[in-house]
């Protein structure tokens, strides 16, 4: 039944998040580019990726119908045509589509929950190393400034946690956070060396660290299974999801108190998808 754990063929999965204009197509192709030789990218946005054409050699497809069996298929026939990575850009547009599929009923997300187990499966399960970006909520934070002694004040755009369902960063090896200066802040890691660390324009680096890692590292439980956590990140998808569906703060408020909690960063991720699914009946 048990074997000793050995060293096999491994691909990265990495979760790149981040606002508008964060980087977040250019860096997965500089990241690809130096990972493998061929890049399959599932273009949801409308062909955007196509502008970096003359700065990266890849082929792309693009999805205009979002619902998560056309990204499953997208994955399964670039796996068969023999891809080395896979770019999904963006994961977050399967996340609108399941919010869709789902109707604001409850036992609507009983039938969608199931097919984003499938695509989440298709993703880890992949023998190509697989990159999906997505998207964060834009918000604005007032920065002071000093100068001269004396100060201003300016705003700054920020990017928060990605607008998706509550956990799925702890579905990939790697996750990271782009801003609007370009740097890719690790928020999780596998990967001892890039873990807790920052790159700007994250390209050849990067990737140098995961081919080195994936190199050497053994497959083990550890890698397979990860535990349940509870993180602050859970305050800020559920501010996220109650601003789409503008759900009124004193129902949330309720349904908190009635699982004997005051924030969503003390409820466990299936916890806050339950709250998820109360917000959008």
């Amino acid at each position: 039944m048990f074997k000793k754990a050995t060293k096999s063929n491994l691909k990265i999965r990495l979760a790149l998040s981040g606002a508008s204009g964060s980087g977040k197509t250019y860096s997965a192709l500089s990241i690809a580019s130096n990972l493998g030789n061929r890049i399959a990218l599932i273009d949801t946005e409308r062909g955007s990726a196509s502008k970096y054409a003359d700065l990266f050699n890849f082929d792309t497809c693009e999805l205009t119908n979002h619902h998560p069996a056309k990204y499953i298929e997208a994955i399964r026939q670039a796996e068969e045509m023999g891809y080395d990575i896979i770019i999904i850009d963006s994961l977050t547009h399967a996340w609108f589509s399941e919010l869709e599929l789902a109707g604001g009923r409850f036992d609507g997300w009983a039938k969608v929950r199931p097919l984003e187990r499938k695509l989440i499966d298709a993703m880890i399960g992949c023998k190509c190393h697989i990159i999906a970006t997505m998207r964060s909520k834009t918000e604005w934070l007032i920065e002071e400034n000093q100068k001269n002694g004396k100060s201003s004040y300016s705003p700054k755009k920020i990017g928060t946690s990605p607008i998706q369902a509550s956990g799925i960063e702890f579905e990939f090896d790697v996750a990271g956070e782009l801003d609007y200066t370009h740097i890719l802040t690790i928020s999780k890691s596998r990967c001892p060396a890039v873990t807790d660390k920052t790159f700007l324009n994250p390209g050849k680096e990067l990737a140098l660290e995961f081919k080195s890692w994936l190199a050497t590292v053994e497959e083990s439980p550890s890698q397979i299974t990860e535990p349940v956590v509870i993180t602050d990140t859970q305050d800020l998808r559920v501010k996220q999801i109650r601003t789409l569906l503008d759900y009124p703060v004193e129902l949330i408020k309720d349904w908190l108190q009635s699982n004997g909690v005051e924030r969503p960063s003390q409820l466990d991720s299936h916890k806050v998808d339950e709250l998820v699914k109360t917000m959008c009946l």
